[in-house]
């Protein structure tokens, strides 16, 4: 039994992005580009193999995730998370400003929020700070269902006013 397929196993039996820092504690003596050495090596295997899914980096480390050409079969059994444009513009506002008040996102969409703030965080991809006011964050699942590792890969947020037109 080698590194390789204790990486393996830890991703796999972890429940969402498996952060680098667990792969750490239970091989102290790996370093993180090792890890990413294996994963990488993995994710051959896996292509060589012509495996359904791949080992993707997410949030804050490793998670399985399976190839878009499934999509339409998993589709079938699993029902995607539906984000009313609503939801996704705030969504944005939380990503972007955040972390921001209900009425600072009120102020940027020029309507109330509440119903769609509720709809984002039933599905985790928001969460509350308390304090007065409560201010609202996305969630390493936010970053997870979006592919990305950190806030930092969100677009550039000019490319977004050059795109649509709007300030």
């Amino acid at each position: 039994m080698g590194k390789r397929e204790i990486v393996e196993a830890l991703v796999f039996s972890a429940s969402g992005s498996l952060p680098v820092k667990d792969i750490l504690k239970v091989l102290p003596e790996t370093t993180p580009g090792e890890i990413e050495q294996l994963v990488e090596e993995l994710n051959g295997i896996y292509e060589s193999s012509a495996r359904s899914f791949r080992i993707e980096r997410a949030s804050s480390g490793y998670l399985y995730v399976t190839l878009e050409e499934y999509a339409a079969y998993l589709r079938q059994l699993h029902e995607p998370v539906r984000l009313s444009a609503a939801a996704l513009e705030v969504i944005a506002v939380v990503a972007y400003k955040g972390p921001c008040s209900k009425q600072i996102i009120d102020g940027i969409r020029g309507v109330d929020s509440g119903s769609c703030l509720k709809q984002l965080l039933k599905h985790q991809l928001i969460d509350i700070r308390s304090g007065k006011p409560m201010m609202y964050h996305t969630t390493e699942k936010f970053l997870e269902v979006f592919g990305l590792t950190s806030l930092s890969d969100l677009p550039d947020i000019g490319q977004f006013e050059e795109i649509f037109g709007h300030p």
